[in-house]
C-alpha cells in the first residue's frame, strides 16, 4: 500500500490501491542484503548501482489509495494539533509551518527494525470532497508507470476476479524449490505444500498449472478473510520464524495516529471485521501488481471507507490494510484523512493527513541500519512529493474554476444552429423536405 499505498490507481472509484509511500524504497533492500551476504565480495560498482535503483524507484513510490467522501464527528483545530504533537512528534516549528501553508512530513519513531513509519500533513483550501478527489488524482499520476495490473474481488470472490493476474516466470521457477522456511515467495505453509502436490512440475504446462493454483489460493484466502476477518490473516512461512500477519496488523493499528482517538468506533470495526456490521462503512478488497524494478510485487489490500451521517464537519477517513504481498513486505497499514476543522475564530481550516506504517523483512538482518536509512530518506522524499503535488493540483483546480469557460467560434455556431429546441425544428424541417421530394418524384413517375 500502500511507499506505493500512500494505500493503488483504481479499478473503481472505491479502490485504493492502497499501498504506502515507504514500500518502494524497500524492494531492493532484500537484494542488497543477499549481495552483501554473498560468499564473493560485492564490487563497489554493483553496490552503487543497487542503491541507485532504490532511489530511482522510490521517486515514484506512491500507490494507490482511492478516497470516498466521509463525514465524521467533531473535533477542533487545537485537539487535532494536540494529537499530532503526542502521536507524531509535531513541534512548535511544525505547527508554524502549517500556519504558513507549508506541508510537514515526519518520520515516526519505531521499535521494530523491520518498520518504517511516516506521517504528513498539508493545509489545503477546498472542501474535503475536493481535497479527496484531487489527492486520488495526484496518486494516480504518480503511480501510473508502476502499476502493471489490478483488479477487485467481488463478494463472494471468484476466479473471474483474478483472471488477469499472472506470476512472473522467475517466481514460478522459484516455486519448484520452495519449502517451508526457505522460499523466495511469501506463502503460508499450506500454500507451499499445495504447490508441491497440485502442480506436476514435469509437465510442459507447469507454468499454467502454477498460475492456476496461485489464483485459486488467493481467491480462497480472500473468501476466508471476508468470512472470518483478521483471524484468517496469513502466517508467512517462507522464512524462519513464521510471521503472523494478524499480530502485525494488530500492532500497527494500535500505533496509527488519529483514528484511535477521533474515530475509535472505526478502529473497533477494523479490529472486529467482519463480525460488526456498519451501514456507514464501505469495504472493498483489491489486488494490484506493482513494478518494483527487480521483482514485481502482488498485493491484496482491504480498503475500508468510514462514511457516517453527521451534522459536523465533513471528512474523509480511509484505512488501507495490506493482507498479502508475495515479496518483501510483512505488513502495511495506511490512513488518509481529508478534513475541515473549526478554529477559535469560527472559521474552518482544511487539512490532508497521511500516515503509514510498513514492516518489511528486507530491513532486518545484515546492514539493517544502512537499509533503513535509505528507506526512511526515500519515504520522506516520496511523501513530500505527493503532498506538494496535491497542493499544486488543488490550486490549479481553483484557478480553472474561477475562470469563465471559453467558447470557440465553432462552438458558438453549433449552439446557435442546434441549441435548445432548434435541433428538433431542424429534424422536422428535414422530414418535410424529404416528403415533398418524394411526392414530386412520384408525381413525375405517374406522368411518365
Amino acid at each position: 500500500m500502500a511507499w506505493f499505498t500512500c494505500g493503488a490507481t483504481g479499478v473503481s472509484s472505491r479502490y485504493n490501491a492502497s499501498h504506502s509511500c515507504i514500500r518502494v524504497p524497500l524492494f531492493a533492500a532484500k537484494e542488497l542484503s543477499s549481495l552483501m551476504r554473498s560468499k564473493h565480495q560485492c564490487s563497489f560498482t554493483t553496490r552503487v548501482e543497487l542503491l541507485t535503483v532504490i532511489k530511482t524507484f522510490a521517486a515514484s513510490a506512491m500507490l494507490m489509495l482511492i478516497f470516498d467522501v466521509t463525514c465524521l464527528g467533531q473535533e477542533d483545530d487545537n485537539k487535532f494539533r494536540n494529537q499530532l504533537s503526542l502521536k507524531a512528534a509535531f513541534t512548535t516549528e511544525d505547527f508554524s509551518a502549517l500556519d504558513q501553508g507549508r506541508r510537514v512530513v515526519k518520520l515516526l519513531p519505531v521499535v521494530d527494525k523491520r518498520e518504517v513509519a511516516i506521517c504528513g500533513v498539508v493545509p489545503l483550501d477546498g472542501s474535503p470532497p475536493e481535497i479527496a478527489k484531487t489527492f486520488q488524482h495526484t496518486m494516480a499520476q504518480l503511480n501510473a508507470k508502476s502499476l502493471l495490473a489490478s483488479g477487485r474481488f467481488r463478494d463472494p470472490p471468484s476466479l473471474a476476479d483474478v483472471e488477469t493476474l499472472t506470476l512472473e516466470n522467475r517466481d514460478i521457477e522459484d516455486l519448484r524449490e520452495c519449502v517451508v522456511g526457505d522460499c523466495k515467495l511469501k506463502l503460508s505453509a499450506g500454500m507451499i505444500g499445495r504447490f508441491q502436490t497440485e502442480v506436476d512440475w514435469n509437465r510442459a504446462d507447469y507454468r499454467v498449472q502454477a498460475t492456476s493454483v496461485f489464483r485459486k489460493m488467493l481467491v480462497e484466502y480472500v473468501r476466508d478473510y471476508l468470512a472470518r476477518g483478521t483471524l484468517a490473516l496469513i502466517a508467512y512461512s517462507d522464512q524462519d520464524p513464521t510471521v503472523q500477519v494478524y499480530d502485525e496488523q494488530k500492532s500497527l493499528l494500535q500505533s496509527l495516529v488519529y483514528i484511535n482517538d477521533f474515530a475509535p468506533e472505526f478502529a473497533a470495526y477494523l479490529r472486529d471485521f467482519p463480525s460488526t456490521k456498519r451501514a456507514d462503512v464501505h469495504d472493498v478488497v483489491t489486488w494490484t501488481k506493482i513494478k518494483f524494478g527487480l521483482k514485481p510485487v502482488i498485493f491484496i489490500t482491504h480498503v475500508a471507507t468510514y462514511q457516517p451521517a453527521t451534522d459536523g464537519p465533513r471528512k474523509v477517513l480511509i484505512v488501507s490494510r495490506q493482507i498479502y504481498a508475495n515479496h518483501y513486505f510483512d505488513s502495511s497499514l495506511t490512513l488518509s484523512v481529508a478534513l475541515h476543522l473549526p478554529t477559535t475564530d469560527d472559521s474552518m481550516k482544511g487539512y490532508l493527513l497521511y500516515a503509514n506504517h510498513t514492516r518489511a523483512d528486507a530491513l532486518d538482518g545484515s546492514f539493517s541500519k544502512l537499509k533503513r536509512s535509505i528507506a526512511r530518506t526515500e519515504a520522506e522524499r516520496s511523501l513530500t512529493t505527493l503532498l506538494d503535488q496535491t497542493r499544486v493540483n488543488i490550486e490549479v483546480n481553483a484557478i480553472n474554476k474561477s475562470q469563465p469557460k471559453q467558447t470557440s467560434n465553432q462552438q458558438r455556431i453549433v449552439e446557435f444552429l442546434f441549441g435548445g429546441r432548434r435541433l428538433l425544428l431542424w429534424l422536422v424541417g428535414i422530414l418535410l423536405v424529404s416528403l415533398l421530394i418524394k411526392s414530386r418524384v412520384g408525381f413525375r413517375f405517374i406522368r411518365a
